[in-house]
């Protein structure tokens, strides 16, 4: 026979594992969104609505300037790219779902690179884990490719050091002022510089430069 107080003991008992279990359901989605911060990713499990259920400190850093939380989901600053984040999300982010991974882009600012944000659905196993959770976002930004090192240019197009160096300066984006700051010297030398070595690699504008750069591969 079990007393009164009996009962109350196994309800506080079960009252203790449905706590704890709830608890072990939520810290999923955030232990999911820390393990992708360990390798880099910046990331936010989202529910089936776009709420966020958890993010990771990468993607905190990225609020509010990239993405934001306001009403019902989370947000993305750029207007064009939130417009396509509310599209797929209109496509109901769940298991049964046979659309890929989404690729959203969005464009680069003075302060920082283009990025990519990939909205993964949950499927399966996955879905059933992660109780509540619907899908995962994972921001990615685009780097441009390291300019070739002054050497490896100078060899290529017949620069000499000092051209090279500006040929290297312009492929990692920076300007003739910054350039000459640099290495101590004028505007106007960085400049003349600059056009012996658009002479000499056969482009025409310092745009059309960087292009080319950026697809000049030198194997290790």
């Amino acid at each position: 026979m079990i007393s009164a107080n009996g009962f109350g003991s196994l309800d506080r008992q079960a009252d203790g594992s449905m706590r704890d279990r709830v608890a072990g359901e939520w810290s999923r989605p955030r232990a999911a969104a820390e393990a992708l911060g360990l390798i880099g990713l910046a990331a936010a499990v989202l529910g089936p609505r776009g709420q966020p259920l958890a993010v990771n400190r990468l993607f905190e850093k990225l609020m509010p300037g990239v993405a934001r939380e306001r009403g019902e989901r989370l947000t993305l600053a750029d207007a064009a790219a939130d417009a396509l984040f509310a599209e797929a999300l209109a496509r109901p982010l769940a298991p049964s779902a046979a659309d890929p991974v989404r690729l959203i882009p969005i464009r680069g600012r003075a302060e920082r690179p283009p990025m990519i944000v990939h909205v993964v659905p949950l499927r399966g196993t996955a879905y059933e884990i992660f109780t509540g959770a619907a899908g995962i976002l994972i921001v990615t930004p685009l780097k441009p490719q390291a300019a070739p090192d002054a050497a490896v240019l100078q060899g290529l197009f017949d620069l000499t050091p000092a051209e090279a160096r500006v040929a290297r300066g312009i492929g990692e984006g920076l300007t003739v002022e910054a350039i000459a700051e640099a290495f101590g010297l004028s505007r106007e030398t960085i400049r003349s510089q600059l056009k012996a070595v658009l002479g000499k690699t056969g482009v025409g504008r310092q745009a059309d430069l960087v292009g080319m750069l950026a697809g000049v591969h030198v194997a290790a």
